[in-house]
């Protein structure tokens, strides 16, 4: 665990280096955050707000698809840049190799890997999402239904859904280390506009509540399928097949 920590940290400080990549990121995760938030507010929320019996399930049910949406963008994006082009200058600058002349276990750098990339995304996503709840709940739901907040929308919002991005970036890293980078990063940019459908499409058709415990459980299945992946290529993960991918 201690091996873990130390590359996870950093890995991290190494990510920070580069201050006007992440800068621009943070500005674009918050430009589309605001923008679809908006959308959400002005074609959901508005209009059952204004209603004459405004039906505070399914405002709830808004407001977790907004909170819920906010996660996944935050922890899409941030894998999407930062799985790929970090693990290709370490593999070109000959940092991993240098890793892997060290004692340290081959899973315990995965692992590290791919936390050191979550865990960012993660905090940034949870404040985000966070403020997203509080601005809605008295811009829009204070004046008139008061503050809304369920346990299952807190469940799958801030637990759900950073799991089933946990074992995406695990899959990811897995990918990008035994192999190509480029594989892995595709898998990343693929996973967010498939999962934001998915989802924006089960709640808004009333397949399933978001603020449920069902949901809950169909993110965790979606976790525990990435994670079945992730252990059938896990004996791939070898050194001679990173030191061949570099």
């Amino acid at each position: 665990m201690k091996d873990i920590a130390l590359v996870t940290l950093n890995s991290i400080r190494n990510n920070l280096r580069t201050r006007s990549i992440i800068i621009v990121i943070l500005l674009v995760i918050i430009m589309i955050a605001i923008g679809l938030a908006l959308f959400f507010c002005l074609l959901l929320i508005a209009p059952e707000v204004k209603s004459a019996a405004p039906d505070t399930d399914r405002l709830s049910a808004y407001l977790g698809l907004v909170t819920y949406t906010m996660v996944v963008l935050c922890l899409g994006i941030n894998q999407n840049v930062f799985a790929f082009q970090p693990m290709v200058k370490e593999k070109t600058r000959g940092n991993i190799e240098s890793l892997l002349a060290t004692p340290l276990d081959i899973k315990n750098l995965w692992l590290a890997k791919s936390f050191s990339v979550f865990i960012p995304g993660l905090i940034f996503a949870w404040v985000l999402s966070l403020i997203s709840l509080i601005i809605v709940n008295y811009v829009y739901l204070v004046p008139v239904v008061g503050f809304l907040y369920t346990h299952w929308m807190g469940l799958n919002t801030f637990l759900g859904a950073p799991l089933l991005y946990l074992a995406l970036s695990m899959l990811t890293h897995l990918i990008s280390l035994a192999g190509k980078p480029v594989n892995g990063n595709i898998i990343g940019q693929i996973s967010l506009p498939l999962l934001l459908t998915l989802m924006i499409n089960i709640i808004t058709r009333n397949f399933m509540d978001i603020n449920s415990w069902n949901f809950f459980v169909f993110n965790l299945a979606i976790a525990a399928a990435i994670i079945v992946v992730v252990i059938i290529l896990l004996p791939r993960l070898t050194r001679e097949r990173i030191v061949l991918s570099i």
